[in-house]
């Protein structure tokens, strides 16, 4: 994490090798990085960015931190918690798109990750980064199956390790060319990805987990409505 000397800067100051750091970390990946370029590009010595970060390795962590769990954060806190799973599941994906286009590098370095030699922020970061997402799922898929409104054949480990592996995926192929073009292979997409393209993908991507996680006679609501619909 940060040294003090570093939360004391101004904030234009820390943006900015928050931001070098960044897009260097998103473009090269952790190894073919080098302290001294951050601290360039940042327009700071070497020498500073030593006295702001202990290494490069935390500070790659705190832009882990930063840009990958607190972009998953923010996305579940702002999805209401008493919501059922097909909305709330929506709403993720909906939310999620706009933010990985505005900030792809963010999930750039979220790939970069699962590259070889990065075991130890795997050990250190991984675990932890990914622990918010599948109690969430898995809790809504327990509440759903008590509710009724979930199939209750389902594996609940399986299944919600398959709708975020979805979501993984889907974001990855809106940065990354090898996934787009797997993306693009698999759901025969002949058009490039542009807003109108992935607006589809995305519902169509909504209604195949809705489908796959009804039951196949949904249960009444108080107001006599079918649930689990949307």
């Amino acid at each position: 994490m940060p040294k003090a000397t570093f939360n004391g800067l101004p904030r234009e100051k820390r943006e900015r090798v928050l931001t070098a750091a960044t897009d260097l970390f998103a473009e090269r990946g952790f190894h073919r990085t080098e302290m001294d370029e951050i601290a360039r590009r940042a327009g700071i010595s070497k020498g500073s960015l030593y006295n702001y970060f202990k290494s490069k390795d935390e500070l790659f962590l705190h832009i882990c931190n930063l840009g990958i769990h607190g972009f998953r954060e923010s996305v579940w806190r702002e999805i209401p918690a008493d919501w059922d799973i097909y909305r709330q599941v929506a709403e993720l994906f909906r939310r999620e798109v706009p933010l990985i286009l505005e900030h792809p590098q963010n999930f750039q370095i979220y790939l970069n990750l699962a590259s070889s030699g990065m075991k130890r922020f795997a050990d250190r970061y991984t675990r932890k980064g990914e622990e918010l997402g599948a109690q969430r799922i898995k809790a809504l898929l327990r509440r759903g199956m008590a509710e009724g409104i979930v199939r209750p054949d389902l594996d609940v480990r399986y299944t919600s390790f398959l709708i975020h592996s979805l979501s993984l995926i889907f974001m990855a192929s809106l940065v990354s060319q090898h996934f787009q073009i797997r993306f693009k292979e698999y759901l025969e997409i002949k058009r490039e990805l542009n807003s109108k393209t992935i607006q589809k993908n995305l519902q169509q991507m909504i209604r195949f987990i809705h489908q796959l996680l009804r039951p196949s006679s949904p249960p009444l609501s108080k107001n006599g409505k079918r649930m689990g619909h949307r």
